[in-house]
């Protein structure tokens, strides 16, 4: 495949495309480089493996009878390993709900002294594609080098715009058609004498479908600073929210910057955990881009999810009973393709709230559930989740010395789990709140475990939503 560029804004494409000029394609164990490739101080060869996998589960990449590389989940990265040169034997596995090892697939790949290679996974999981892709490292001053692909399981095609920070998409340059499964070295439309290479900087990107001048995605300001290669990965939206992209920003470490679009919608629920009668009166609004909703939740009630556009907002409750006194414009920020869950309480004859993020990651293999003290007389509460064959002491999964109004997550393999929770007395005895039958954490879906008060026995209640 053949990737075309031009220096030239969006409206001027369709006569510019008759003055294009070829880029060099990465294909499997195909090395690319720039102007400088001579210009390098890496003498090792180098290993990394990423997860493009949206309905996945945590993937370790390790030698055939050998060590291990690390694990990533969807949209991550492992860190980059230093490597001799040579043929290496990779395998893939995962860990199922009975700890036990899953295999994947095994690739054999050849290493090479000053090049990275990437082991990128992508597709649908239950026949995923590992694909090797290798480029020369160089040693650069004040710029970096940008290389572009896709994991979108449509394997639809963008075209993929750059501009310095601030400035509009008509001020765009077109850098190519991204294609899922290669990966490209983009080139700089502002090359000097110095370098070929792109300066270090703040810039813009954009995408449009091909041939296209309307905008579908427009990240945030992204500010390269580091004098290294930068690989940049489109891919599908996972977890609590279903729809949109995210470019990934793949450097040479375990950590990836995903960009979300700026226009990307968010989304909300609200739970009601108190135990009154009369069912809250729940307002949320305060943007001015949005018009206020109002709406009603009963004792216990979990309201469905509410697509709404990124900003800031004012969530206000109202016990029409006046039996505890209202929550009154309580900040509640959403970012682009950002989902939160909203709790509301009652604490000292007060409505109160506590809010959480939800989980973008795939909930398909393993869980990511969040865990939320709701009792205000224990500000230490734990949780434990037990299988069948396990008790409190032996539980492999537990989040521990929960505050009031505080959350955690803790990441689970889809299984059955009984849940407790306990707290600790003074005497350092563990007291029992609650404890629930065996529940399956199986379905793809967000789930949140709160403990509460309640009518019961123990005067508290876990409570399971999703």
């Amino acid at each position: 495949m053949q990737i075309t560029f031009t220096d030239m804004h969006h409206f001027f494409i369709s006569k510019a495309r008759t003055l294009i000029s070829a880029i060099a394609v990465l294909t499997l164990l195909s090395a690319c480089g720039s102007s400088d490739s001579n210009n390098s101080d890496y003498t090792f060869a180098y290993l990394q493996f990423y997860n493009g996998s949206p309905n996945g589960a945590n993937v370790e990449m390790r030698e055939v009878d050998g060590d291990s590389f690390g694990s990533a989940q969807f949209g991550d990265a492992t860190s980059m390993y230093s490597m001799d040169d040579g043929e290496i034997e990779l395998e893939f596995i995962r860990t199922d709900a009975d700890d036990q090892e899953v295999f994947i697939d095994e690739l054999t790949v050849n290493l090479r002294d000053g090049y990275k290679t990437i082991v990128v996974m992508n597709g649908d999981f239950n026949s995923p594609s590992f694909t090797a892709y290798q480029y020369e490292r160089e040693t650069l001053d004040g710029h970096f080098r940008l290389f572009v692909t896709s994991v979108v399981i449509d394997e639809s095609q963008y075209d993929f715009y750059m501009s310095e920070a601030g400035d509009p998409f008509e001020a765009a340059n077109f850098l190519g058609t991204v294609s899922a499964g290669e990966i490209s070295e983009l080139t700089y439309w502002d090359a000097d004498d110095d370098s070929s290479d792109f300066d270090e900087g703040e810039y813009t990107i954009f995408l449009t479908q091909p041939g296209s001048d309307t905008v579908i995605f427009e990240s945030q300001t992204l500010d390269f600073i580091y004098e290294t290669e930068y690989l940049l990965s489109l891919r599908d939206v996972s977890g609590a929210i279903q729809d949109g992209l995210v470019v990934d920003t793949i450097l040479n470490s375990s950590s990836v910057t995903a960009l979300t679009d700026v226009e990307a919608d968010s989304q909300y629920r609200i739970y009601n955990s108190t135990n009154l009668t009369t069912p809250l009166s729940v307002t949320f609004g305060g943007n001015s881009d949005e018009e206020d909703v109002t709406f009603t939740l009963a004792s216990n009630e979990l309201s469905s999810f509410s697509a709404i556009r990124y900003g800031d907002y004012r969530v206000t409750v109202i016990d029409p009973s006046n039996t505890v006194l209202p929550i009154n414009n309580k900040l509640i920020t959403l970012n682009q393709g950002e989902s939160k869950a909203i709790l509301i309480y009652s604490s000292n004859g007060q409505l109160g709230a506590a809010s959480l993020v939800e989980s973008g990651l795939p909930q398909a293999y393993d869980k990511t559930v969040n865990f939320v003290n709701l009792v205000d007389d224990y500000d230490d509460v734990d949780f434990y989740l037990v299988r069948n064959d396990e008790t409190i002491d032996t539980a492999e999964y537990d989040v521990q010395n929960l505050s009031f109004a505080e959350s955690e997550d803790e990441v689970l393999p889809s299984d059955f789990y009984e849940v407790i929770a306990v707290y600790e007395d003074n005497n350092g005895e563990q007291v029992l709140l609650d404890r629930t039958a065996l529940f399956g954490f199986t379905e793809e879906q967000n789930y949140i475990v709160t403990v509460e008060p309640a009518d019961t026995p123990t005067g508290y209640k876990i409570s399971i939503l999703y």
